[in-house]
């Protein structure tokens, strides 16, 4: 009978040493879903963005602007931040920021580098959180005449 209560409190040790460790690799993989499917917002995010700012080219007249950065942010953190509860990236933690435009010909056009990042916080304890995930892309604008 002392045999038996000796190996239910051995099962008892190996039980709480293994479990700390499951549930950190369980988190992990949480995380690492997370991650993935912010990362496919946040690169969605981006190619609004590049959308808009292509579809709202600036006019060359001297009173009509097209988009602006306030545009593009507004766009980036509805489609990035579009997720429910843990599986968005918070909307304050996503940034977007427009780079100088590069000359495309002597017409005017020129591409607009467009970047889109979030700061996304781990669950998972002894992780280095938050992980910076961002896309880039750069989309031609050609200003109307």
């Amino acid at each position: 009978m002392g045999g038996r209560k000796w190996l239910r409190g051995q099962s008892l040790v190996e039980f709480a040493l293994v479990v700390p460790i499951l549930l950190l690799l369980l988190s992990g993989g949480a995380d690492l879903a997370r991650a993935y499917f912010v990362g496919i917002q946040i690169a969605d995010g981006a190619r609004q963005a590049g959308l808009y700012a292509s579809d709202n080219p600036p006019v060359t007249t001297v009173s009509a602007s097209g988009y602006t950065t306030a545009d593009l942010q507004a766009i980036a953190e509805s489609n990035a931040g579009s997720g429910t509860g843990l599986l968005g990236c918070p909307s304050a933690d996503v940034t977007v920021t427009v780079g100088a435009t590069i000359p495309y010909d002597s017409s005017g056009s020129y591409y607009q580098p467009i970047t889109v990042s979030c700061a996304l916080p781990l669950l998972t304890p002894l992780l280095p959180s938050p992980v910076d995930i961002g896309s880039k892309v750069e989309v031609l604008v050609v200003p109307q005449a």
